[in-house]
C-alpha cells in the first residue's frame, strides 16, 4: 500500500472520530505523528437541514398553487414538508425568500396575503 494511501486513510479516520465520539483519537494522532503527517483542522460536518438550491422557492410556489395564503399558511405548508427544520427556521426562511420572489415577479402581496403573479403570454416574461 502506498504511503499516501495510508496517510489519507488515517486522516479520514481522525476526521470521522472527531466528528463523532472522539474515542481513539489519541491513537490515530500518534500514528500520524510517527509518520510525520501534519494534522489539519477538522471542519464541522455539513448541516443536514440544508435543502438543495431552489427548494424553498419551489415549496412556496407549490403552497400558493391553490390560491393566495397568509405567510403563516405558507410557513405551515413548508414546515410540514421540511420536518428536519424547526417551525421558527421555516418562518425565517420563508420570510427571507418571499421578497426575493416578489422582486423576480413570481409572487405578489396584497391585503396581507401572498399569491402567484399571473402573467399573460404577451408580457414577454421569461423564467
Amino acid at each position: 500500500m502506498l504511503d499516501k494511501s495510508i496517510n489519507g486513510a488515517l486522516l479520514a479516520l481522525r476526521k470521522q472520530i472527531i466528528r463523532r465520539d472522539g474515542e481513539g483519537q489519541e491513537h490515530v494522532e500518534a500514528l500520524l505523528a510517527m509518520r510525520g503527517v501534519g494534522m489539519p483542522r477538522v471542519m464541522p460536518a455539513k448541516r443536514s437541514d440544508v435543502a438543495r438550491r431552489g427548494h424553498m422557492q419551489l415549496l412556496i410556489l407549490a403552497s400558493l398553487r391553490d390560491g393566495p395564503k397568509t405567510i403563516r399558511e405558507i410557513v405551515a405548508y413548508v414546515a410540514e414538508r421540511r420536518p428536519e427544520i424547526s417551525y421558527e427556521a421555516a418562518y425565517t426562511r420563508t420570510g427571507q425568500r418571499l421578497p426575493v420572489m416578489r422582486a423576480k415577479g413570481l409572487v405578489r402581496r396584497g391585503d396581507g396575503v401572498w399569491g402567484l403573479e399571473i402573467r399573460h403570454k404577451d408580457d414577454n416574461f421569461k423564467l
